[in-house]
């Protein structure tokens, strides 16, 4: 049974940043940013501590992707002592899992099951991860060419009767004729799979619908005219642009975990019964771009199952969590952020500093995709830090004011003069931030400045300032 939310249940206090301010289930739902510089205690002291409010909510679910080898076992830990390890469903090569993304996307209850658009999408964000150019200086053709024969391919595999999967849609593609009038000959007719699709379809030809023939007709006048006719070499280039991400799922034992056709885990039972999936592919083991794959595409699928669940059957809260962020970003995390709250969902990501996260989105410097996702995620705690870029965007955000400067001057004939004038000067000052307390081996205090987008601190409210601030200088421990 699921658990059934009141709104007293989201004023919940999840963590207490002072003894009169706490952060709430409710406010979870905003998102998190914690930043610092390695070792600065971002994720020991303040992740460990947002990590156990969570494992300490009855029946919140979540997801952990992993970029360090001792992440797993970080939460392993975690919930066994928050009581929760009975619903870890930890997922590796070792473990019997599996989870066949397009055949889940495809066959999955509920309305937009079997869209084609959808698993489309699907594999073009897991194309473009990591493309530094992404949304700049790349050429589209090659996506687009790719969407194509994918486009065909799942078409053509549907209403044959196939599976919808990596490795039938690779086999289709190795098997499309590649000059003009192949698709007539007798070898390429017995040899290629492509031509047992279709002889598969016109053995049903009774049972389709006019809008299913129309289908056809497109997808064969394209593989067998257009897809022969084109260049060779562009040919080629989209048929790699494909099988470059295809190719590492076709191997043992990537086949058996992602193109088996079955699901031994569903986002659903993080949503409906409270279990927390931990994704043991780390970067640092499997290789950067393997691992990163890997939890991106388990991470699409929980986020579109968790925004489009109906909170009526099941309103349990779910998390996200992503440390070093930067590797797990895709061009569907801005929108997803945009509405994640009303699927009670908390998003957390960890990550050093913002050049991290501009980098991966293809920003020299912090731009306009940056700074429009972190301006989605109204918690946002910086720990010490030598990036001079965020320190700057830490005390930006947390703003100006006129104060009173003092002044002095001096002539030659030893007059003096003192005075004062306003000037706009940051709040907290840049340089702060990489002042702040870092945890060793006998303090395990990481002090952080804890800034909530809209709130005022009851802490820091005084005589002199009755409005308080937007900040508070936190200490969080690594021993819980």
């Amino acid at each position: 049974m699921g658990l059934t939310i009141t709104t007293s249940d989201l004023d919940r206090p999840l963590q207490a940043f002072s003894a009169s301010d706490m952060w709430t289930l409710r406010d979870s739902f905003e998102g998190t940013l914690i930043t610092g510089s390695s070792g600065s205690g971002k994720t020991s002291c303040t992740g460990k501590a947002l990590a156990y409010s969570f494992l300490k909510t009855p029946m919140m679910g979540g997801l952990v992707l992993t970029a360090k080898a001792e992440e797993t076992d970080n939460w392993i830990g975690y919930a066994k002592a928050c009581g929760r390890e009975d619903d870890l469903i930890v997922f590796n090569a070792e473990s019997g899992h599996c989870l066949d993304a397009f055949h889940y996307e495809w066959k999955r209850p509920g309305r937009g099951a079997g869209d084609l658009e959808s698993i489309i999408d699907l594999f073009s964000t897991l194309m473009a991860i990591g493309k530094k150019d992404s949304g700049h200086s790349h050429d589209p053709f090659w996506e687009r060419g790719t969407e194509k024969n994918m486009r065909a391919a799942i078409k053509l595999l549907d209403l044959a009767g196939e599976s919808i999967s990596i490795t039938n849609i690779d086999r289709l593609m190795k098997s499309l004729p590649t000059r003009i009038g192949e698709y007539q000959e007798e070898a390429w007719q017995k040899e290629s799979f492509c031509a047992s699709l279709t002889k598969q379809i016109t053995e049903r030809q009774d049972s389709l619908t006019a809008a299913q023939w129309n289908d056809i007709k497109i997808v064969t006048d394209y593989f067998f005219e257009q897809w022969p006719a084109f260049d060779e070499r562009p040919r080629s280039s989209l048929e790699m642009t494909w099988s470059g991400l295809a190719d590492k799922f076709l191997y043992s034992p990537f086949d058996r975990l992602f193109c088996s056709g079955k699901c031994t885990f569903l986002p659903e039972m993080a949503t409906h019964q409270g279990k927390i999936v931990i994704v043991d592919f780390p970067l640092l083991e499997y290789g950067h771009e393997t691992g990163r794959l890997i939890n991106a595409l388990v991470k699409l699928v929980f986020q579109r199952a968790f925004l489009r669940r109906n909170l009526a059957e099941s309103a349990n809260p779910v998390f996200i969590w992503q440390d070093e962020f930067q590797y797990f970003v895709t061009r569907r995390d801005n929108a997803f952020q945009q509405t994640c709250r009303s699927a009670r969902v908390a998003v957390v990501c960890l990550t050093q500093n913002i050049l991290n996260l501009s980098e991966e989105l293809g920003e020299q410097q912090p731009g306009s995709k940056t700074k429009a996702f972190l301006g989605n995620l109204m918690l946002k705690i910086s720990h010490q830090q030598n990036c001079s870029d965020t320190n700057l965007y830490a005390a930006e955000l947390i703003g100006k004011q006129y104060r009173y400067l003092d002044s002095y001057n001096s002539d030659a004939t030893g007059g003096a003069s003192f005075g004062a004038a306003q000037q706009l000067v940051y709040n907290v000052e840049p340089m702060v931030f990489s002042q702040l307390a870092k945890p060793d081996g006998l303090n395990p205090i990481s002090t952080a400045i804890v800034y909530q987008g809209g709130k005022s601190f009851n802490a820091t409210v005084t005589k002199e300032k009755p409005q308080g601030c937007n900040y508070l200088t936190v200490a969080f421990s690594r021993d819980i």
